[in-house]
């Protein structure tokens, strides 16, 4: 969707220090970008050729920045950029239209002092949230507060509560394959696999993230506030939390994985054993019938009248004494 009538420009403010937000449009974005009297945001659609012509051409952007910004690849990392500024990949989430909520998508960042530049190529659900919120603010003539890592600390508490709703979901869904498989082993495999699968491809993403923000928040900018500084630390933590029930998650869904394994371990050795005392007792009547059947001369009982019934005796009573040797045994 487009917010403000340009697809290049997913959304755009700048605030003075003492605050009043306004929005920026298109063509006010370099005096925006190149502005120290101020703060600005700008998030862009990086899949628009436009925009990365315009990245490219900005001369208040370091070069590091325009390479993350403009860069395709997946690595989460966070680095200084020059001028004061860092430039980093984010993991968040695909928007919910998305074809499949739980996939993952990268958030390029730049920030320094004055300004805070964002894009993406795909939507993305924790730097929407944030839009929507100053937005909202912003309609409402409240304060929007945009000081850059201000902002970024909001945007690492939103991206905390767009995993932390996946991982819900995922505990509600491990609570329903635990109970399945507390009445029958043999079901919530396919559940079980899919949360499985869920869990470990959110740890491959926010295990890195937690390390790089982990760094950054341990050494600041020095241009930051204690204030910001402080907040960035705060979201940083609540991401941790999250990596944290993360992990438990996790775990469980391993320990029903081996649980179920277990089960159905146990049950199959129980029916080894039950099909293993049906064999070791109908064995040795097996062995009478085999002698009995063969067509050679000489089986005794073979002219008598009553030879069936005593073969059949014969079957049953060693039938029996292998049921009385197995007891004896206690192998039964």
């Amino acid at each position: 969707m487009d917010v403000l009538g340009d697809p290049r420009l997913i959304c755009g403010f700048s605030a003075s220090p003492a605050g009043g937000a306004q929005r920026l449009e298109w063509d006010g974005l370099d005096a925006a970008l190149a502005s120290t009297d101020s703060y600005c945001w700008i998030h862009l659609d990086a899949a628009d050729l436009r925009v990365q012509r315009w990245i490219e051409s900005q001369p208040n952007l370091p070069a590091r920045a325009k390479k993350t910004l403009l860069g395709e690849d997946q690595l989460v990392r966070f680095r200084e950029a020059g001028e004061g500024g860092f430039a980093g990949v984010l993991s968040d989430l695909h928007h919910d239209f998305d074809d499949d909520p739980s996939a993952v998508g990268a958030l390029r960042v730049y920030f320094d002092e004055h300004r805070v530049v964002t894009a993406r190529r795909h939507p993305l659900q924790a730097v929407d949230r944030l839009r929507r919120t100053l937005e909202k603010q912003a309609w409402e003539k409240q304060s929007c507060d945009i000081r850059p890592l201000n902002l970024v600390a909001n945007l690492l508490l939103h991206l905390s509560d767009a995993f932390v709703e996946l991982v819900q979901d995922a505990t509600e869904d491990l609570d329903a394959v635990e109970a399945a498989i507390l009445d029958d082993a043999a079901r919530g495999a396919a559940d079980l696999g899919r949360v499985r699968r869920l869990l470990a491809r959110l740890r491959r993403h926010l295990g890195p993230q937690r390390l790089a923000l982990g760094r950054l928040a341990a050494r600041p900018p020095e241009w930051a506030s204690q204030e910001d500084a402080n907040a960035l630390r705060d979201a940083v933590g609540r991401l941790d939390a999250v990596g944290h029930d993360l992990d438990l998650s996790q775990e469980r869904a391993r320990q029903l994985q081996d649980e179920r394994a277990a089960t159905l371990a146990e049950i199959t050795n129980r029916n080894l054993y039950v099909l293993s005392i049906v064999t070791a007792v109908f064995l040795p009547m097996t062995l009478v019938t085999g002698v009995f059947g063969m067509n050679v001369g000489g089986l005794p009982g073979v002219e008598s009248p009553h030879g069936f019934l005593w073969t059949v005796a014969l079957m049953a009573a060693t039938g029996l004494a292998t049921w009385a040797f197995l007891k004896v045994a206690r192998i039964v």
